[in-house]
């Protein structure tokens, strides 16, 4: 299955997935009773592979919360696996492990040209024969000039794929017929005709029954304890995906006369598939949806117009013209608002939904490689800027938007826009670094070093302090004296200004080094955003520079409804500490985390008492954190 991996850029109120109710089947006798068989929709659909294509059958299930695939069949198709921890679980308290998922490609045997691309997990069966026994094919002389999806449903088969409420509206067109005796349904869909509803069978020697199953991951919990797990500090080797992305890099990156980078988008492979999507259709339906949330909201109105109309300014896009807008290989953009009223700057930021999949199931995300981590960890960061008597941090302005796209894969990074819904919707490219897209990250802070490598002759400072000091757009350094915090505000404006980026936010614990950029400012006519607030935010933790020390507040705020474990771990989630400054407070919640799972909780179930009184009391304690400092 295709994992979204945009780093820095996810949301951090993320939570996980109950996935998947499947079938699974139980066999009875009633007796004397008589007994009917429910037959379930099947279809006979062809699977590409790179093994070639082979002719399976499909069992459509709507009570599925997604698709499953046998483990023959998987083998069959040579299908590569992604690695997953979830359980299916029956009647009862029964439980099956799923350990992989993969992707696959299905067409109707019909009408090739109809298919879908769907996301299954690998269990090793999935049902008994389908119909369990040979059924009686009705009297319905509509039927036989139906072109059926399956035209040997009333004999028994083996199910290869189930496809699941995941896929089920793809699947289904318009188009329901019932028979003269109401007991059997047929539904028109990219397969054909599929059969669904009581029929009489053969022998009456028990009837199959449909129950239900769940499959649960959990990976929300893993992240909030990997948080703070010691970081590897061996140099890990790269995966190939990783060295090939270094290497398309290192090949097609060119620097333009005037300092500035221009990048190509690091596609997996040479026919991207995000292209045949149909996103315009997608991106003007999101634009739609964007624009009656903007008309509800007119001061965010204002705000998303002013930064795409700054986007335009700047000549971060422009408008496609007649003779590019038919151009086939292109990708739109569905895009949204961001609002942090903590930025003291941009508050408003316009997020680019690269991650959107079109009719294909294939997103740009999905085509792009991601690149491998070539920062240091943020703890070891935050540790060696401690060890500084002077510190200094300040950020780049727009980093993203400083490196440039080539002209070539611009059109894989389109957008539609309007000022307000009275005018005709335009079309533009992107012509920068996107917020959204998967390699984006990557790709800013590898030209940001490579701006370094090349430079470090003119300012070696300011370039080992680049490749050093650095995490994503936040530069946080130091030094010993004054006159040594001086040479590098001097040289890494210069190295930064030579590569078309601008550092903003200077602040320092150094009252005369502040004072010596404001004249600086003043004498040179820069645009430059100084930090003087004595209490700032340092990748995320309280820093007053006035007593160099870090402080931390936590003010949960008052709710009147009832605790679930899903408004718990939104509380959990404000303790952020990189470093363990606060773990005898962090460690309690962490205990109160596991007797949750423990409990078997769902996500929005309310706590038993017992739990329920000690997260109120220990809630309680929180609000009492107000100024723990940390000194140097």
């Amino acid at each position: 299955m295709r994992q979204n991996e945009t780093r820095g850029e996810q949301s951090s109120n993320r939570t996980t997935s109950s996935m998947n109710e499947t079938a699974v089947v139980a066999n009875f006798s009633r007796g004397d009773l008589k007994i009917y068989n429910v037959l379930l929709a099947t279809a006979v659909v062809k699977a590409s592979s790179k093994n070639g294509s082979y002719i399976i059958r499909a069992l459509l299930d709507q009570g599925s919360q997604a698709s499953f695939v046998s483990e023959e069949t998987v083998q069959l198709l040579g299908l590569k696996r992604t690695i997953v921890n979830g359980k299916v679980s029956g009647l009862g308290d029964g439980q099956l492990s799923v350990k992989y998922a993969v992707a696959m490609e299905i067409k109707s045997h019909h009408e090739p040209e109809n298919n879908i691309t769907i996301n299954a997990y690998v269990l090793k069966s999935l049902t008994s024969l389908l119909p369990s026994r040979e059924v009686v094919v009705p009297d319905w002389l509509e039927l036989k000039n139906l072109p059926l999806a399956d035209p040997r449903f009333a004999l028994p088969g083996k199910v290869d794929v189930l496809l699941g409420a995941d896929v089920y509206g793809e699947i289904l067109l318009s188009g329901v017929k019932k028979s003269p005796h109401g007991n059997l349904i047929a539904q028109n869909t990219l397969f054909g005709w599929i059969l669904s509803g009581r029929v009489a069978q053969r022998q009456n020697t028990g009837k199959v029954i449909t129950l239900h199953a769940q499959v649960n991951e959990d990976e929300l919990l893993k992240k909030f304890w990997e948080i703070e797990n010691e970081p590897n500090t061996i140099e890990r080797k790269l995966t190939r995906e990783e060295q090939l992305c270094e290497e398309k890099y290192e090949e097609t990156t060119r620097r333009r006369e005037d300092g500035r980078f221009i990048v190509r988008l690091p596609f997996k492979n040479m026919d991207p598939q995000c292209q045949y999507g149909y996103s315009c259709d997608i991106a003007m339906r999101k634009l739609h949806t964007l624009e009656r949330r903007l008309y509800k909201n007119p001061t965010l109105a204002i705000e998303y117009n002013k930064v795409l109309e700054e986007y335009t300014s700047l000549n971060h896009m422009r408008e496609v013209t007649e003779e590019e807008k038919d151009k086939i290989t292109s990708v739109y953009l569905p895009h949204h608002a961001v609002v942090r009223e903590d930025k003291e700057t941009t508050k408003v930021r316009v997020v680019f939904n690269a991650s959107s999949k079109g009719t294909n199931n294939v997103s740009l995300n999905d085509d792009l490689l991601v690149g491998p981590k070539i920062q240091q960890d943020l703890r070891h960061l935050l540790l060696r800027w401690r060890q500084h008597p002077i510190g200094i941090v300040a950020d780049l302005v727009k980093m993203y938007r400083q490196v440039l796209v080539h002209e070539e894969d611009t059109d894989f990074q389109r957008i539609m826009w309007r000022a307000n819904s009275k005018l005709p919707i335009k079309h533009y490219k992107l012509l920068t670094l996107t917020f959204g897209t998967a390699c984006a990250p990557y790709l800013a802070v590898k030209t940001l070093q490579k701006l370094a490598e090349l430079e470090k002759d003119s300012y070696p400072l300011a370039a080992e302090i680049t490749k050093r000091d650095y995490y994503v757009d936040d530069l946080m350094t130091g030094c010993e004296t004054e006159e040594e915090a001086l040479q590098i505000y001097n040289e890494m404006s210069k190295l930064m200004k030579s590569g078309g980026f601008q550092l903003q936010k200077w602040s320092s614990n150094c009252k005369e080094f502040l004072n010596y950029i404001e004249k600086e400012e003043l004498n040179t006519e820069q645009s430059l955003t100084i930090k003087v607030d004595n209490m700032m935010k340092v990748l995320g933790i309280r820093w007053n520079r006035l007593t160099d020390n870090f402080e931390y507040v936590v003010n949960l705020e008052e709710t009147h409804h009832p605790f679930t474990k899903r408004n718990v771990l939104s509380d959990v989630a404000r303790l952020y500490d990189p470093i363990g400054w606060i773990a005898p407070v962090v460690i309690i919640a962490k205990v109160f985390i596991q007797k949750l799972w423990k409990a078997g909780l769902d996500w929005d179930h309310e706590l038993p008492n017992d739990l329920m009184t000690e997260w109120i009391n220990y809630r309680h304690e929180l609000n009492y954190i107000k100024d723990i400092i940390i000194p140097r």
